[in-house]
């Protein structure tokens, strides 16, 4: 397998053996992997970016991009759900109490790192995150055209100033995401250690 994607990585001109040896390889590993497989699942991952054009990357890394974003999008939800109800004095999880649920440690500590006075513009963001980049894009946009237009800059940046707080705001999720993500690792970890803890020997109760 690791040879099949040498072969194909490999430039034809440069390495006209290794072109001609895909075809071999591909017929080896269709027998080795018939379709359905498990094996051939993890083929066609290896491989699945041969033979596909620039349009058919480009594709994919957009279809990539927009499932970040989803994701993004549906964590700020929860995040914002989360902080409602804490300011509501709702019970939630703590830190302490989400155990090894990976999801639940990292809203866990998105709430703590997003608590405060100093963090309501933060929340607010997340709060209304498509409406917060669009405004956003039009007030760094205009900022910038205004700029030239007036005659004060030949040429500005200006305008991405407005894009710190976005900045700020997801720089807190990617830390919460980090901080849960090492907690639980922390718990599993101490869960481990204790399962292998060696027995104290029994006492000599002999007088």
């Amino acid at each position: 397998m690791s040879y099949l994607e040498l072969c194909l990585r490999s430039d034809s001109f440069e390495y006209p053996g290794r072109a001609r040896r895909v075809v071999a390889l591909r017929e080896k590993i269709e027998e080795l992997a018939p379709p359905g497989s498990a094996e051939r699942e993890r083929v066609d991952d290896a491989t699945g970016w041969a033979g596909r054009g620039y349009w058919d990357d480009l594709n994919v890394a957009a279809a990539q991009g927009q499932a970040q974003q989803a994701v993004k999008a549906e964590q700020s939800v929860l995040v914002t759900d989360a902080l409602r109800r804490a300011a509501r004095g709702e019970s939630g999880e703590s830190g302490e109490e989400t155990g090894e649920d990976l999801r639940a440690a990292e809203l866990a500590a998105a709430v703590e790192l997003l608590q405060g006075a100093r963090n309501a513009p933060l929340r607010l963001l997340l709060a209304h995150r498509v409406e917060a980049y669009v405004l956003t894009f039009v007030a760094s946009f205009g900022t910038n055209k205004a700029l030239v237009w007036s005659g004060l800059l030949d040429f500005s940046l200006w305008g991405w100033l407005f894009w710190a707080p976005v900045f700020v705001a997801e720089a807190k999720l990617r830390q919460a995401k980090k901080l849960g993500q090492e907690r639980v690792i922390a718990r599993i970890q101490a869960r481990h250690d204790e399962m292998h803890l060696p027995q104290s020997p029994p006492e000599d109760k002999r007088l």
